[in-house]
Order: structure tokens, then sequence, then C-alpha cells
């Protein structure tokens, strides 16, 4: 047990880095040049952006509180991969203004996806990490696996989009993001059912 890390202090580390990351996010928004509807569709990217990256962090807390539910035991691998998933995750509020403010670029359009990807790839090495210790978490492991396959594969197509059509990179990133929301709700009211 000594060479296990102390569950509760790693997820209050954890979910205070994802609160700072969000509020970071939202103070990249900037106000309007106009004060009128024509000032805020000048704004409409980054905001589109914010609202996706938001919606993707938001998620992913979820996924990563229901792994922590599921486990007893962090090694120290574990905890190592963590951090690099809390690293991908601090550049996404750089990467969301970046992308936002310059949508028919080709580097942001490709770097946002591609931090996404890696942010979404160290969950997936982390997980397996954490089962090597909690064979119980296999099941919760196995339910996440579309989820992640549909983010991996989403982002690809966004890398490849940020070179073909900059603009539509984003908009990859927003359809992956509202799929993956939909089936946490759907997977969320089977559980429910499967409750009651």
């Amino acid at each position: 047990m000594e060479n296990n890390i102390k569950k509760s202090r790693l997820e209050a580390l954890t979910d205070g880095i994802i609160a700072i990351a969000a509020t970071i996010m939202v103070l990249e928004l900037y106000i309007p040049n106009t004060d009128d509807w024509a000032g805020l569709l000048e704004e409409r990217t980054t905001i589109f952006a914010y609202v996706i990256s938001f919606f993707m962090i938001y998620v992913v807390w979820k996924m990563h509180h229901d792994l922590f539910n599921a486990v007893e035991d962090i090694n120290r691998r574990a905890f190592l991969i963590n951090g690099i998933w809390l690293f991908f995750l601090t550049i996404v509020p750089f990467t969301t203004r970046w992308v936002g403010s310059a949508p028919n670029a080709h580097v942001p359009e490709f770097i946002y996806p591609l931090n996404l990807l890696l942010w979404t790839l160290s969950y997936r090495i982390m997980s397996g990490e954490m089962g090597k210790d909690n064979a119980e978490i296999q099941k919760y492991i196995k339910r996440s696996r579309p989820s992640l396959i549909i983010m991996y594969i989403g982002y690809v197509i966004s890398m490849i989009l940020a070179f073909i059509v900059p603009v539509w990179s984003l908009r990859m990133v927003g359809i992956v993001t509202i799929v993956i929301i939909v089936r946490l709700f759907i997977a969320s009211k089977r559980s429910n059912e499967k409750e009651t």
C-alpha cells in the first residue's frame, strides 16, 4: 500500500486544476467591439470554441470522476499519467482561444484537435494503468471505449480538415462533442433505468 497514491488527494488536485482551466477559458472571451448583435456575431467563432471546450472539459471530468469512483488503488504510474492528462487539459484554454481567433488558419485549427486527441489518449492510457490494479473497473473501461473511439476518429478527421477546409475543423470537434454528450445522457438514462 506504501507504493500507492492517496486517491482523495489526487482527486482534489485534479478537480482544482479542472476548475481553474475552465475559469481561465472564460477569461479569454472578449467583450465585443460594439454593443449590438453584430458585435456579438464578430466573436461567434471564439464563443463557439469556448462552448465546445467547456462541455468537453465537463464531459471528460465526468468520465474521470466515474473512473476514480470505480478504483480503490492508484499506483505511481497512474499518478504520473494523470499529471500528463492534466497537462494536456491545461493547454485547452490556450488552444481554444487560438482556434477561436483564427478560424481560417491551418495551424491553430490543427493544434486544437491535436491537443484534444493527446488529452483523450492520455486518459485512455491512465484508465488502462488503473485497470491493472483494479480489476473491477474493466467493465467501466469497456463502457467508455466507444466514446473514446468516437473522439479519436473525430479529432483525426478534424486535424485533416485543418489543412483542407480549416473552418470545418472546429465544426468537426463540435460534432464530436455533441455526440459524446448525447452518449453520456443515454448512458446515464440507461444506468438510472437499471437501478429502478
